[in-house]
C-alpha cells in the first residue's frame, strides 16, 4: 500500500516541479509522470506560464467545474480514453496548486481500481474548491495560526495519554462546527490560545462555554510568537507533520485529520515553515453552574449573536492543579 504521509506527499510535490521545469512549453507536448498509481498522469503547459495536470483514463469524470483559479475540463479523445484536465489560471495560485495536485495524486493512490481513483479525484477535487473559493487569502492569518496550533498541541496530549487515536480524531468538533472544540466521554473541552502575558480570553458565543446544567473545561494555551533559532521554536507545520506521525500510519485516521484541516482553511504549503512559535504552558478552568459566563438560557431572546471576554485572573479560584 502507497504510504499516505506527508514525506509522500512532498516527494509527490518535487516531482511534479522538476517535472515541469523540463518541459519546454514551445516544442509542446507534456510530460508522463512515473508513478505507481492506477491513473495515467501527465503534467503540462497550457500556454507559457499556465501549468495542467492530466489524467489519461478510460473513465470520464462527470460534473466536473471551473473554479476561479483552475479550468477543470473533461473530454473524450478519438481513442475513446478521456482527458481530464486541471489548469491553473492565476499565477499567484500556484504553492496552492502544486498541493492540490500532490494530494490528489496522493488520495487516490490506493484505490481499487481506475474506476474507484477517478471518482476518488473528483470527490477532493471538489473539496479543494470549496476550500480555494471560501477563502480570498489562502494563507490563515496569525490568531488562526495560534488557534489552530493551540488544538493541535491539546489533541497531540488525548493522543499520548493513551486514547484510541480514532476516537481522539472524531473528538475534535470544533472544525465541524461544533459550539466546542472537543468532546470526549460526554465532557467538552474548548481550547483557546493567547499570549505570555495576555489577561483575557474572548469567548466569541453564548453557546461556547456550554449551558446551564452542564460542565466542561477551558483550556488555555499560551503561544506566543519567537525567533526561529529560540528554544523549542515550532511552527504549525511542523505541529501537523508530528501529529500526523502519532497517527501511526492509519489511512482512516490520516484521511480524518486531514480533512479536518482542509475545513478550517489549512493546506500544506511552504510558506507555513516561516512563522515560528514557542508554547509556554497550558492551564485548565472547570467550567461548572458558578463559572463566569454566558449561556442561551441566561440571555433574553431577542439576543441572537453575544461575544464577551473573561479577565483570566478573575477565574483562579477554577483553576486546576
Amino acid at each position: 500500500m502507497v504510504k499516505r504521509m506527508n514525506d509522500y506527499m512532498e516527494n509527490i510535490e518535487k516531482l511534479l516541479k522538476n517535472s515541469w521545469e523540463s518541459i519546454d512549453y514551445y516544442h509542446g507536448g507534456s510530460l508522463q509522470l512515473r508513478l505507481d498509481h492506477p491513473l495515467e498522469w501527465h503534467v503540462s503547459y497550457e500556454t507559457p506560464t499556465n501549468k495542467a495536470l492530466i489524467i489519461v483514463s478510460r473513465y470520464p469524470l462527470n460534473n466536473l467545474e471551473s473554479s476561479k483559479s483552475i479550468i477543470a475540463v473533461c473530454q473524450k479523445r478519438k481513442d475513446k480514453k478521456y482527458y481530464i484536465s486541471f489548469q491553473l489560471t492565476e499565477h499567484l495560485q500556484e504553492d496552492v496548486f502544486i498541493s492540490m495536485c500532490s494530494n490528489l495524486i496522493e488520495y487516490s493512490s490506493d484505490s481499487l481500481g481506475e474506476s474507484d481513483a477517478v471518482k476518488k479525484v473528483g470527490a477532493r477535487y471538489k473539496q479543494w474548491k470549496r476550500l480555494m473559493e471560501r477563502k480570498n487569502d489562502t494563507i490563515l492569518s496569525d490568531e488562526k495560526r495560534r488557534g489552530l496550533i493551540g488544538e493541535l498541541l491539546y489533541l497531540n496530549e488525548m493522543i499520548l495519554s493513551g486514547k484510541n487515536i480514532c476516537d481522539a480524531i472524531a473528538g475534535w468538533l470544533g472544525p465541524e462546527g461544533a459550539d466546542q472544540d472537543f468532546m470526549y466521554e460526554g465532557i467538552w473541552h474548548e481550547v483557546k490560545t493567547t499570549g505570555l502575558s495576555s489577561d483575557r480570553v474572548v469567548i466569541h458565543s453564548v453557546e461556547q462555554l456550554g449551558k446551564d446544567g452542564d460542565f466542561g473545561e477551558l483550556v488555555i494555551f499560551r503561544v506566543d510568537i519567537c525567533a526561529p533559532e529560540a528554544d523549542s521554536a515550532i511552527t504549525l507545520r511542523t505541529l501537523v507533520n508530528d501529529t500526523v506521525k502519532k497517527l501511526n500510519g492509519d489511512s482512516d485516521s490520516i484521511e480524518r485529520f486531514t480533512n479536518k484541516l482542509n475545513s478550517v482553511g489549512y493546506i500544506d504549503l511552504d510558506i507555513y515553515d516561516n512563522y515560528h512559535y514557542k508554547f509556554f504552558r497550558k492551564d485548565t478552568y472547570d467550567v461548572d453552574e458558578s463559572f463566569p459566563r454566558l449561556t442561551r438560557e441566561s440571555i433574553r431572546s431577542e439576543i441572537i449573536k453575544c461575544e464577551y471576554t473573561i479577565s483570566i485572573a478573575s477565574i483562579e479560584k477554577w483553576k486546576k492543579g
